[in-house]
């Protein structure tokens, strides 16, 4: 069987060179090319198609998880990498990444077997990856709805506009109104919220939105 054809994409020379000495041992792996950021890395790709690319996260041009998401179309890949950001490491499963491994936390001989594995189908992951994918991130609160005072849709907006800072000409020309008409829905709103004063009015409509 022919060996497994790899990739190596790292904006660091250090690094590039090392993992393509590391995996020079193994007569299973053959470098094929060496990139230096996500948009050489997207084009070599395509020219060579690799089995393996071992992407880098943080690069110039292009970060790692944009271009997985282009990669792994054609090419599986593992991430390489200094971060064990959660978010990141969901990020670039989500973009297609096979495995995700975090730089001294392997020996040598576990990145080939790792490369290996990915060209077999198989995940690799590093113990905080593992960590990152079991844990489901808490959804977004989402704010509880405002009373709306029985104002109408387009007294609720130039409240909300009131409240941005913005003048009654302001307001008139974001919402394509005269200037009179926006003046008459203010002193509706005004009655309508039992208040005198701008002020008023917008201390009023937040503290409904804090109270849901």
């Amino acid at each position: 069987m022919r060996p497994v054809s790899v990739l190596v994409v790292d904006d660091n020379a250090g690094v590039r060179s090392g993992l393509c000495d590391l995996l020079g041992t193994c007569p299973d792996l053959h470098v094929v090319g060496e990139a230096w950021d996500g948009e050489r890395a997207v084009e070599l790709t395509r020219s060579l198609q690799p089995d393996v690319v071992l992407l880098d996260v943080r690069m110039p041009r292009r970060d790692g998880v944009s271009a997985a998401a282009e990669i792994s179309r054609t090419s599986r890949v593992l991430m390489m990498t200094f971060t064990e950001d959660h978010e990141v490491i969901r990020n670039a499963v989500a973009a297609g990444a096979s495995g995700y491994l975090v730089h001294g936390a392997f020996e040598p001989e576990d990145l080939v077997n790792s490369v290996l594995a990915v060209a077999r189908g198989s995940g690799v992951f590093s113990v905080g990856a593992l960590a990152a994918l079991r844990q489901v991130p808490e959804p977004a609160p989402q704010p509880l709805p405002r009373p709306d005072f029985g104002l109408s849709e387009r007294q609720a907006e130039i409240l909300e506009l009131i409240a941005e800072g913005l003048s009654n000409g302001e307001i008139a020309e974001r919402c394509f109104l005269s200037e009179k008409t926006v003046k008459n829905h203010i002193n509706r709103i005004f009655a309508t919220l039992g208040v005198r004063t701008r002020s008023e009015a917008i201390a009023r409509w937040f503290r409904a939105g804090r109270a849901g």
